[in-house]
């Protein structure tokens, strides 16, 4: 389990809240929500750990080793075909020995090379992770005087209050919809469809390649920590609706959320009557009656919300 800098373990909450802009009236209707690609969200550094290199010192000594091995072998290869018709060529061992002199300095040049190409792969693995991860962010504050005016469309957006014991935050297999395969539904069990927390760290994460985790793209700065996140992964080729349109040149990949798994809507104290008549129309569904309708108002004396439920 992760930790907070005080290494007390972060309990998930009974529930969690996502907070949502007014355009996003349109959930009510089709009950789709995005996961978004860590590029398109607000931190520039969202799931972009520190690559410190490929591998341990050994690994990479030994991927070294490996190479000039190769090299020896392409070399020799390129002597035998020159000497096809003039006779026999030396042998492979003799011809190894006398190369030995070159291993010691070609392998500490390629180890003192290495790290120019850590920039390089950095970025690979940042365009991988961007083509095949969404988050879907959600918080443990529906009250937030930050967070209202960055994720809620100052104020006249809503929040939705999710129960975080349901089963679409808990999924053991892939969706019934995807032909997954038994490598394909184990990586899935560890490391996707659950909520896992963010962890806030002074100094950003830095990891080998070989040694890189998941967890290791779960950690956000310092700054970060009044929204107390919570994350669920995806991958997107999972998607119920991968929508044509395209936001910041990204396509929008959306799950669908099962009704039963919101608790309450919380509207924006800016929020309009068009709002407040949509949601207010949830009554009149069966599926949909248990939802809990409350809208925010200025506190006349203190600097926070109060929630008034609407009846």
């Amino acid at each position: 389990m992760l930790t907070d800098k005080n290494e007390n373990p972060r309990i998930l909450p009974a529930v969690l809240y996502k907070y949502m802009s007014a355009n996003r009236i349109t959930f009510f209707d089709d009950w789709l929500i995005r996961f978004t690609q860590p590029i398109a969200l607000n931190d520039p550094f969202e799931m972009r750990p520190h690559i410190a290199g490929y591998g341990t010192p050994e690994e990479v000594h030994e991927i070294a080793t490996r190479r000039w091995e190769e090299h020896v072998r392409k070399q020799y290869a390129a002597i035998v075909r020159k000497s096809i018709g003039q006779g026999e060529p030396m042998k492979f061992d003799t011809f190894r020995a006398d190369m030995e002199h070159t291993r010691a300095s070609q392998i500490e040049n390629a180890l003192l090379q290495a790290p120019g190409h850590n920039a390089v792969m950095a970025e690979k693995i940042n365009e991988l992770v961007n083509k095949s991860i969404g988050v879907l962010s959600l918080c443990e504050h529906y009250d937030s005087l930050l967070m209202w005016p960055h994720y809620g469309d100052n104020h006249r957006g809503f929040v939705i209050e999710l129960d975080a014991s349901s089963s679409f935050f808990h999924r053991t297999a892939p969706p019934e919809h995807v032909n997954a395969d038994k490598e394909e539904s184990a990586s899935f069990t560890a490391e996707y469809g659950r909520l896992r927390p963010i962890q806030y760290l002074t100094d950003r994460p830095s990891a080998v390649v070989t040694g890189l985790s998941f967890d290791t793209l779960l950690v956000k700065g310092e700054d970060w920590e009044y929204e107390g996140e919570w994350r669920m992964l995806m991958p997107l080729e999972y998607a119920d609706l991968n929508n044509l349109s395209l936001q910041q040149g990204l396509p929008v990949c959306l799950f669908a959320v099962p009704p039963s798994s919101v608790k309450a809507i919380l509207l924006g104290c800016n929020s309009s009557k068009e709002l407040l008549d949509q949601v207010l129309k949830l009554r009149a569904n069966p599926e949909t009656q248990h939802i809990r309708i409350a809208k925010a108002h200025v506190d006349q004396k203190h600097f926070r919300l109060n929630f008034v439920e609407v009846h």
